[in-house]
């Protein structure tokens, strides 16, 4: 028994050691995986080390200065300086971003879980009204979601997180159909497991690779998401300096002071494209098929 399971571990660092090594082969993998690191760390200690005057200190004589050494962004049209902002707004942003993803993951892996387990009359109701969901743009589900529950930040990251949770329902259900028959779940019934069991101990270990790249990418969404909704107005409140409502602030004054939407604009851009390239070499690196 103890060598099976020294066996079972040593297979499961070994995968982990695969995944890893073809995964830091991607140089643009490794690039994303740096700049997410430095984000979700400022995001962290953010509080800590950055002074309330410097986020929200007004000084009118100096509103609308362009970039300069003193402010690298510029300042806003209160004399704000938009560096600081964009920086403090990292922690609204990531934090919406992935609260956003871990509401869509644990409603709709379940259900995708459920669907794809038991089939017949349970599948077709659950992937029934994930297809109606699914028929709603996100963004106008969202809008509709944060106009009923009221304009806070808990609620906008519910409304971007319930708008993914088809995506999740889906994918989550597609992977289950292709291990639910596998022997070792024919195993588990034999030994009188019972359902939940065989669902969460056996099948959804065996479905993470596809369900972990989801989550990347959803990430990149729900910050895009979560933007469009601060720039539309019904997002984030000002004063907080959330990228999108950063976006919204400058718009107004975009003709002359157009740095006021170029750095938050960046700032969303970059964070979205690592997202995205850590999501794309994760499913590279998990792939089976790929392998040499």
């Amino acid at each position: 028994m103890k060598t099976q399971s020294a066996s079972n571990i040593h297979r499961g660092q070994s995968k982990t050691g695969e995944i890893w090594h073809r995964f830091r082969k991607n140089k643009g993998a490794i690039l994303g995986l740096g700049i997410l690191a430095v984000l979700v760390l400022v995001a962290l200690t953010v509080d800590i080390w950055l002074p309330e005057e410097k986020i929200n200190g007004i000084n009118v004589l100096e509103k609308l200065q362009a970039p300069s050494a003193k402010h690298l962004f510029g300042t806003d049209e209160m004399g704000r300086d938009l560096f600081w902002r964009t920086v403090y707004g990292t922690k609204y942003s990531l934090a919406i971003g992935f609260v956003a993803v871990m509401v869509s993951a644990v409603i709709g892996v379940p259900l995708g879980a459920v669907a794809g387990y038991y089939g017949k009359a349970v599948e077709t109701i659950i992937m029934r009204i994930s297809d109606v969901f699914s028929a709603i743009p996100s963004i106008l589900l969202a809008i509709a979601i944060v106009s009923v529950l009221g304009r806070t930040t808990g609620n906008l990251m519910l409304a971007v997180g319930i708008a993914a949770v088809p995506q999740f329902t889906r994918i989550t259900r597609a992977s289950v159909l292709t291990v639910k028959n596998e022997e070792y779940v024919e195993a588990a019934r034999a030994l009188g497991k019972t359902d939940l069991y065989i669902i969460f101990k056996h099948i959804l270990p065996n479905c993470l690779s596809p369900i972990i790249v989801q989550t990347t990418l959803r990430v990149a969404s729900a910050i895009i998401s979560a933007s469009s909704l601060s720039f539309l107005g019904i997002g984030i409140k000002p004063p907080m300096p959330e990228w999108g409502a950063l976006l919204t602030a400058g718009k107004t004054y975009i003709v002359g002071y157009s740095y006021l939407c170029l750095f938050p604009g960046l700032a969303i851009m970059i964070t979205v494209l690592a997202f995205n390239l850590v999501g794309d070499a994760l499913r590279d690196a998990m792939d089976p098929k790929l392998k040499n």
